[in-house]
């Protein structure tokens, strides 16, 4: 019988060798690659997840240092509501507080805050409040161009339109001060678009920022009828806090009235 001559040729093995080596190193690439990219998103998450642990403790640490201003603040208003006002030689009388500490004592604390003078929104009339004239006030200093401000003076707003009424012997005063002509929201239009119910002092100067030794934004200082300063803390209050001040001060200026 004629043999049959092979229609592949004699090269026809090796080459399907060649091509199964071939396919094998192309997978073992393509594995090694991706075992390379799920090492290196794993690397990356982790980062991710060390950057966030990192975020989360700061955070804790910042809200643990307020709730303790935030403490320390409310339990001066307590004492001070339940104590008798202290005489004059019981306070150190002080036009300028010193600043606002970022830590420990608040060396404000028992002194009296001289009189505040400035000009008033929207006339310009410039008019001075004697802090131990009787009545028991929340200061607040802001700045326009603050974020935290933007969302805590409409929640004063809200609770002094809803509150003021029932609170006659307390006053909120509000001071806007670091004012930055360049900023996105100019202090003018802002302060016509709020409409603030309470008393407006529009600090040019940056003299009352100084008198109230103002660290941060927004910056609270809360005094008695006589003047003295109960408290002080800087950042965003929760509302539920702010309203618990407030009660407190009321209940101070009506026992002092």
């Amino acid at each position: 019988m004629t043999e049959l001559e092979n229609p592949f040729g004699p090269h026809e093995k090796p080459q399907r060798r060649n091509w199964i080596a071939l396919l094998a190193a192309l997978i073992a690439v393509v594995a090694l690659g991706a075992n390379y990219a799920v090492y290196h998103a794993a690397d990356r998450a982790d980062q991710r997840a060390a950057s966030l642990e990192s975020q989360v403790t700061d955070l804790q640490y910042q809200l643990a240092t307020l709730q303790a201003s935030l403490a320390d603040t409310q339990a001066r208003l307590q004492l001070a509501e339940s104590s008798p006002a202290p005489s004059d030689s019981q306070s150190i009388v002080a036009q300028d507080l010193p600043r606002y500490p970022d830590s420990g004592q608040d060396t404000a604390l028992g002194m009296k805050l001289g009189p505040v003078t400035g000009a008033w929104y929207p006339d310009g009339q410039v008019q001075s409040i004697d802090p131990a004239d009787g009545v028991a006030r929340a200061w607040v200093v802001w700045a326009h161009w603050c974020p935290y401000c933007q969302k805590e003076l409409p929640i004063v707003k809200s609770w002094y339109e809803e509150n003021a009424s029932n609170n006659p012997h307390l006053q909120i005063v509000s001071i806007t001060t670091a004012i930055d002509d360049s900023a996105s929201n100019p202090l003018l239009p802002y302060l016509e678009a709020q409409d603030f119910p309470f008393p407006v002092i529009v600090d040019t100067s940056g003299s009352l920022s100084a008198q109230f030794g103002v660290s941060a934004f927004p910056f609270w200082v809360f005094t008695g009828p006589d003047g003295t300063v109960l408290g002080r803390t800087a950042g965003l209050l929760p509302e539920e806090q702010l309203a618990a001040f407030f009660e407190q001060l009321e209940a101070m200026g009506s026992q002092a009235s």
